[in-house]
């Protein structure tokens, strides 16, 4: 089981009905001691608090009282297979179906003292070496720091650091060309509301890679009293060469072992990092528990089983991507997007004339989207943020010269 479930937390049950649903009476039931229920508008169905913004859910059953059960079926997203095991009583009038929605990952923690032994046990030897070599990198080209905000956070810097995140997102999902449910105005507004007094409460933190004062890498954290839950994770691309994502999973799970965390749970979803670095995978299921001597409930519970047997087909079928991209699309017809390319560095021969070199400052925002190649350029070089010019090639159009102590590219933009 979950001790002290995050997201069965008062507060976050409380803030998730005030953005989501508002007007809506809020239902208990003996049968479900930890969680809470919506009613449909027509129906005698019950949805738990939460939906799907909750990383998992974990609930016991109580003795039933058939006459508060008769005819009524309810919905409860994403059981947390790893930690939750409940049944229905093969004998009892109340039923259950499962059905599997998404693979879940997480990290067992509890035997290692410290991220260089699990990454020993779990990571192959070319693995270990590249991710330590891509943070012995970041670290040697950068200013960098990380900063765990957990029990204790200045408003203001809080609030600074949301509105980066947000910032974080749009650009990483503009990029992907898909839209991301995160970024919705209901569920952002959500986040913000309930993270900041989680924080406080040591349920919720913010972990942030800074290059020098600017966060380049956030994550999202939320706690029960031995797993951290990664709820929403994003860092800068310009940054993509030093594989800041890595690095930020690499810090995290140091953390969490001297911090006496468990598990780190990577959460709903496939993502080639998550199975690289979990030593479980698991799986989300929604349940579905019903009158079975009812008529309607039983017509209920297998409509929804059905619904969810197709989403779940649809999305072997990868329509979901698709259906991501078409929706960013939509949103996006009248807005200049424009994908980033791959920062090609092109000729390291020769220097240009000093005459046609005008110094660009790489620090305002017109200058941005120049920094992938900056960035792609150290890595290469493993040159220093602090010993770096940038310049305009005045006599070529759209070129660009950047110089380091003891190495220069010539690229176009």
């Amino acid at each position: 089981m979950i001790k002290n479930n995050p997201f069965l937390n008062t507060l976050f049950a409380k803030t998730w009905l005030a953005h989501f649903s508002p007007t809506t009476k809020e239902y208990s039931f003996s049968l479900f001691p930890e969680i809470s229920f919506l009613k449909s508008k027509w129906l005698p169905l019950f949805v738990n608090l939460g939906k799907t913004n909750t990383k998992g859910i974990n609930y016991t059953l109580a003795n039933e009282d058939n006459n508060l059960l008769k005819n009524k079926t309810f919905l409860i997203y994403d059981v947390h297979t790893y930690f939750n095991t409940v049944e229905a009583g093969t004998k009892t009038q109340l039923k259950l179906k499962k059905i599997t929605q998404y693979p879940g990952y997480l990290c067992e923690l509890e035997n290692f003292s410290s991220v260089a032994a699990y990454m020993k046990k779990n990571l192959s030897k070319n693995s270990n070496y590249k991710f330590n070599l891509y943070k012995r990198k970041l670290e040697h080209c950068f200013d960098i720091s990380y900063t765990m905000y957990y029990g204790a956070i200045p408003k203001e810097t809080y609030t600074h650091l949301f509105t980066v995140f947000h910032q974080l997102l749009v650009k990483r999902f503009a990029e992907k060309q898909e839209s991301n449910n995160n970024l919705d105005t209901t569920e952002w507004d959500f986040y913000f509301d309930v993270t900041y007094p989680m924080i406080l409460e040591k349920k919720a933190a913010l972990f942030v890679t800074y290059n020098k004062e600017i966060p380049i890498a956030i994550t999202l954290l939320n706690f029960s009293d031995s797993i951290a839950f990664d709820t929403i994770r994003v860092f800068d691309t310009d940054y993509a060469p030093f594989r800041l994502g890595t690095i930020s999973i690499i810090e995290q799970l140091q953390w969490c072992i001297e911090n006496g965390i468990k598990y780190l749970d990577f959460s709903k979803g496939h993502y080639e990092y998550k199975e690289r670095w979990a030593t479980t995978k698991y799986n989300f299921e929604y349940h579905i528990l019903y009158d079975s001597k009812g008529g309607i409930s039983r017509l209920i519970a297998h409509t929804i089983l059905s619904y969810f047997r197709l989403k779940n087909y649809l999305r072997e079928k990868n329509i979901n991507t698709v259906f991501h991209k078409f929706t960013f699309l939509l949103k996006n017809k009248k807005n200049n997007v424009t994908l980033k390319k791959k920062a090609d560095l092109l000729d390291t021969t020769n220097r240009p004339l000093a005459t046609y070199l005008k110094p660009i400052d790489m620090d305002t925002k017109e200058n941005a989207a120049l920094l992938k190649f900056t960035y792609q350029f150290m890595y290469n070089t493993s040159e220093k943020l602090t010993d770096i010019q940038l310049y305009e090639i005045t006599n070529k159009a759209n070129c660009f010269y950047i110089e380091g102590l003891e190495n220069g590219y010539t690229f176009v933009a």
